[in-house]
């Protein structure tokens, strides 16, 4: 069965599918010989037959078969094909039809009477991977030095051309069209569809042809199984994959029939894999000579795409992968298990966590597909990765999850990853209840709900604290979750006024979290060491921090998960003191859009954010908001017990509010009033500018926007009014740096 980029009609008549864009390259080529050189199916011979019809050179044609394996019959072959067009010498036959041939006479002979033709044509050399013997592809080389004078050789093969195509491409004497040129455009398989009296429309077409990969055969037969009467519409769920009768009978007949016993056997067991490899292939195969029986297929084209340019690794495509998926199964059942799981082995070992869950998963192995998830989490759920993880706990499923600890686990740590502190602690739950076998379970058990007990701090600072401390010292140093712990310990020490501590404990969680790529928690020690930065008015450190943390959201897609609500707010506050007004409110904004989407969440956080946001509002001159989010802080303060940072924070936030709104000085924003403290210093602008790190463009435009508001003209009359309205006994309306 030869099918090739051929439609047919409702009267059952074959006809072809233009494909002018190749016919014109063809036709317009100057090179001494051209290659057509795809698998069965690619209409390599019905191309060549449309530039046959479209060139106005004849065509000289052989198809060849074994029996041309045999220089005496090709010759022969080649001369009857020249016959109608121009005779070749007589010499020449009478050279190849000896008891024994010399081709060190032949090849001369055909070469001159090559170069010494009147009238230039085409000599096609179809099937070319008939030939193999030394003699009959050496007859081929010599039709390549001979051709010439506006003749050209074309050869057409399923395998890869014996022929030396690298130098001769470099010499300018050869047009290859290969696989990716002839697979089938969109325009061109609804034209095909058509023929077959199928009307698809647009986005249906797109999707048989990205299905198919542009396989111009099996478009044809998609149609055939579609079509065959009067036009009718293609159905919505009408899909075409390699359980097709008419495609499993076609690659069967024209591609695998042609395969050794082993190697349809070797193909069909490792068909599982999305990629193929020759180490990959010999441990789950636990063979032998893959690399060498995967390069010896792609060389005869069995539809096997490289991956690479030094051919390591190869798929196989969409639809032969479908059909021998499927003989897999019905050939081998017992074994797909181990199968996968020998290849989500090798995943593991490779460096590959999500192949590694994939085949464990399909190996039915769910021990170890909750263990490797529940490692992979750390970078997965705090990566935009989140429906990779969401998609494996679909597969298998929340009853099978609630009775192993590693993927409860998972499900806790992934609604704390979305601030849903409540959720975290029903799945904690039933991790928890996992405890009581202790001699089967893993000691990162323990250690996980550690970090939830310490991430909801139910307990207060103290609890939380521990439950820290206990996590980094049950994780290994190479565990991802070793980030998070130093991050809680951290952030325990931050809200006990263990100043030395938390900066120690968030250095080395932002340091591990870097290494092992966990964005989250690198965002959130970011975001407390600013914090810090700030509190100790270093202010370009907290800038550094803040913007690094902010810009890692965004690097990250976090930018919709409620768990970076700290850092949005963290990120305001420092932009605000910067006086970057748009960008402050924009993080601020998003900042408030997330706290109010936190569920039951550590006190710790809900705490911190709200008070970030009443800092920026109060940078911002917007003293009636700064209220509002200080009595939100305050209302979680009470379940922070032995934290009297967040509480000193707050008092200082809320006497600055005061001294705002009693001040005499209305409408001058944060900014203005510390340019309008330093006017009594004599300081010039540039030196302002350099005590205030900003530029003394922007000090110039402060000075002047508070005179205007002031109603002053004058340095001197500014400083009056300075000395009035912010003496010693009423202060100034700074906003307290952060604690």
């Amino acid at each position: 069965m030869a099918v090739d980029s051929v439609g047919q009609n409702e009267t059952g008549h074959r006809e072809t599918v233009a494909r002018s864009r190749l016919t014109d390259r063809l036709r317009s080529s100057n090179t001494e010989a051209v290659l057509l050189h795809a698998p069965a199916g690619y209409g390599k011979s019905v191309l060549l037959a449309e530039w046959a019809g479209s060139d106005p050179r004849p065509f000289a044609w052989v198809a060849l078969t074994a029996a041309h394996d045999d220089p005496a019959v090709l010759l022969s072959a080649i001369a009857e094909a020249f016959e109608p067009i121009e005779p070749v010498e007589a010499a020449v036959i009478d050279s190849i039809q000896t008891s024994r041939p010399n081709l060190d006479v032949v090849v001369p002979r055909l070469e001159r009477a090559l170069r010494g033709r009147v009238v230039p044509a085409v000599l096609v050399l179809d099937e070319l991977e008939h030939l193999d013997s030394p003699a009959s592809l050496r007859l081929v080389e010599a039709l390549l030095g001979g051709v010439g004078d506006g003749s050209c050789l074309a050869l057409a093969t399923r395998a890869v051309p014996p022929i030396h195509v690298s130098r001769l491409r470099a010499e300018g004497r050869l047009t290859v069209l290969e696989t990716r040129d002839l697979m089938m455009t969109p325009g061109e398989a609804r034209r095909l569809l058509a023929g077959a009296g199928v009307a698809a429309r647009a986005e249906e077409v797109e999707t048989i042809v990205v299905k198919t990969e542009g396989w111009p055969v099996a478009l044809y037969l998609a149609g055939m199984t579609r079509g065959g009467g009067a036009p009718q519409a293609w159905l919505p769920d009408a899909g075409f994959g390699g359980d097709e009768r008419n495609l499993v009978d076609y690659i069967r007949d024209e591609l695998l029939a042609t395969l050794s016993a082993e190697d349809v056997d070797f193909l069909t067991r490792v068909s599982f894999l999305d990629r193929l490899g020759g180490e990959l292939c010999d441990f789950v195969l636990e063979a032998d000579g893959s690399g060498a029986r995967l390069a010896e297929l792609a060389r005869r084209n069995m539809l096997l795409v490289p991956l690479d340019r030094r051919d390591e690794w190869f798929r196989l495509h969409s639809l032969l992968a479908d059909m021998l998926r499927s003989e897999l199964g019905r050939r081998h059942g017992g074994e797909v298990a181990a199968l996968h799981l020998r290849a989500s082995r090798w995943a593991e070992a490779d460096g590959d966590p999500e192949r590694a869950v994939d085949f464990a998963i399909a190996a039915g192995d769910f021990e170890r597909a909750g263990r490797l998830i529940w490692e992979a989490v750390p970078s997965f759920k705090t990566t935009g990765r989140h429906a990779t993880v969401q998609r494996w706990i679909e597969r298998i499923g929340l009853e099978r999850a609630a009775r192993d600890p590693h993927l409860s686990l998972t499900l806790a740590h992934g609604h704390l990853a979305d601030g849903d502190g409540d959720e975290a602690e029903y799945w904690a739950a039933i991790a928890c209840a996992h405890l009581d076998a202790p001699e089967s379970l893993a000691a990162d058990v323990p250690a996980g709900l550690a970090l939830i007990d310490a991430t909801l701090a139910r307990g207060g600072t103290a609890a939380m604290a521990t439950a820290a401390e206990l996590a980094r010292t049950a994780l290994p140093e190479e565990s991802r979750w070793g980030a998070m712990a130093d991050l809680m310990a951290g952030v325990a020490a931050h809200l006990s006024g263990d100043r030395d501590g938390a900066h120690q404990a968030l250095s080395d969680a932002a340091r591990r979290a870097s290494v092992w790529n966990v964005p989250l928690v690198q965002i959130l020690a970011l975001s407390q060491l600013s914090l810090l930065a700030a509190a100790d008015d270093d202010w370009p450190t907290a800038r550094i921090l803040a913007s690094q943390a902010r810009s890692g959201v965004d690097r990250a897609g976090l930018i919709a998960r409620p768990s970076v609500a700290l850092a949005m707010a963290v990120s305001a506050y420092v932009n605000a003191a910067d006086q970057r007004r748009s960008e402050a409110l924009a993080d601020a904004a998003a900042a408030r859009a997330l706290l109010a989407r936190v569920r039951g969440f550590g006190a710790w956080f809900v705490v911190e954010t709200a008070a970030a946001l009443a800092a920026t509002a109060i940078e911002l001159n917007e003293p009636t908001i700064a209220s509002q989010f200080l009595a939100s802080a305050r209302l979680r303060l009470a379940d922070l017990r032995d934290a009297p940072m967040p509480a000193a924070w707050l008092q200082e936030i809320d006497a600055a509010v005061t001294r705002r709104s009693a001040s005499s000085l209305p409408d001058l924003t944060p900014a203005e009033l510390r340019v309008l403290r330093m006017l009594p210093s004599h300081l010039s602008y540039r030196q302002i500018a350099d005590e205030l790190i900003v530029s003394p463009n922007t000090v110039k435009t402060q000075v002047r926007s508070t005179y205007l508001k002031l109603g002053v003209s004058s340095r001197h009359e500014a400083v009056e009014i300075c000395r009035a309205a912010l003496s010693p006994d009423r202060g100034d309306s700074r906003t307290p740096p952060a604690p």
